[in-house]
């Protein structure tokens, strides 16, 4: 966070050429635990990577989705000379619908709170990592609707100066599929840490 903003800063070439433009809703979701998070960083568009994290338990995927991403919202703080504020932070939210409610109870339960992960959330071809665990807030609304459809709407948050860092989706990740451990035990300790 720079206090006084100056020229000195490197600020990458903007690229002003439209080739391909990019779908939106967030279409699929992953939790990657605090303690895989600098593996999958290391190479985030490596599937072995991802393939171990789920098959350790530290990898959680949601393959089908809908939902948005918020873009962030502005924290200012106080100005300092001309200037009448600062950008201090921004701060984010993703909302997702996921499908799979009748068996997922304990599931959200458990994830409830917990700011043990960082996000992974995909619009059409483009994977954005937050760079700061999120909260997570599950909700299951019924509505008095008899056509309506009863889904998990799950809320994930976080603070953070920087905008999510994106990659392309690592091919064969965001589907479902049975990996070999099917009976998993996710670290859902919680951490009341604040970021």
């Amino acid at each position: 966070m720079n206090y006084y903003p100056s020229g000195c800063d490197e600020i990458p070439i903007n690229d002003c050429n439209v080739c391909v433009t990019e779908n939106g809703r967030v279409r699929r979701v992953a939790l990657i635990h605090k303690n895989y998070y600098q593996t999958i960083l290391a190479d985030p568009e490596n599937s072995i990577s991802w393939i171990n994290g789920i098959n350790a338990d530290k990898i959680i995927v949601y393959p089908e989705t809908n939902g948005e991403y918020d873009g962030g919202k502005a924290k200012m703080g106080q100005g300092f000379a001309t200037a009448s504020e600062t950008l201090l932070a921004y701060f984010f939210g993703v909302n997702i619908v996921d499908p799979n409610y009748k068996t997922n109870i304990n599931h959200w339960n458990k994830l409830a709170g917990s700011r043990n992960y960082y996000l992974a959330f995909c619009s059409e071809t483009i994977m954005n990592i937050t760079t700061k665990p999120c909260n997570i807030f599950p909700t299951n609304k019924v509505a008095n609707d008899l056509k309506s459809e009863v889904t998990w709407a799950v809320n994930f948050k976080w603070t953070d100066f920087d905008l999510p860092l994106q990659y392309g989706i690592p091919d064969g990740i965001f589907q479902c599929i049975d990996f070999p451990n099917t009976n998993r035990i996710f670290d859902f300790t919680f951490d009341n840490t604040f970021n």
